[in-house]
């Protein structure tokens, strides 16, 4: 098995762990909602489930911006790569997904710091350190990054590529 292989299956392995926590994280989103609703109308206001359903936003997306940017399925204008040849397409593509790595890794630098500046605080209903709320940046930026590497080696090597 070659580098390159390995590491599209780690990628692939990565997007699908991150897709199905993605997916628990929504499901208990809504749940969370929905028995806060019971809770309002018939009862008392919980005082954790707004934060916690907050929580859950902020990692389910940058989460599952790992796996939109893995599946291609981001936003992109490809009017004038694909006015480009296909060489220049080619360059055009890794040249791309080289200023997404480096925002990325921005993202991670600046999110460790953040994390470390502000960890010690503790969010206000739930009282747990804030530092796992902001560990989702450069972890979900870590993962995109993953993600950009592998996108450049199936520009250079080709998506079916096994061996190189």
């Amino acid at each position: 098995m070659s580098v390159i292989s390995f590491f599209r299956k780690l990628s692939d392995v990565i997007n699908k762990v991150s897709m199905t926590i993605c997916v628990a994280l929504l499901a208990a989103m809504v749940v969370i909602t929905f028995v806060q609703i019971i809770c309002r109308v018939f009862f008392t206001a919980l005082s954790w489930s707004e934060e916690l359903a907050r929580y859950l936003l902020i990692w389910s997306s940058l989460l599952g911006a790992g796996c939109v940017y893995k599946s291609g399925s981001n936003i992109a204008v490809l009017f004038v790569q694909n006015l480009l040849p296909e060489k220049l397409r080619k360059f055009a593509k890794i040249l791309v997904h080289i200023f997404c790595g480096v925002f990325f890794a921005l993202a991670i630098y600046h999110g460790i710091r953040y994390m470390g500046l502000m960890g010690t605080q503790k969010s206000a209903a739930l009282h747990i350190p804030m530092k796992y709320m902001y560990l989702s940046i450069p972890l979900g930026c870590g993962i995109m990054g993953f993600h950009a590497l592998d996108a450049i080696f199936s520009v250079i090597y080709g998506k079916g590529a096994d061996e190189q």
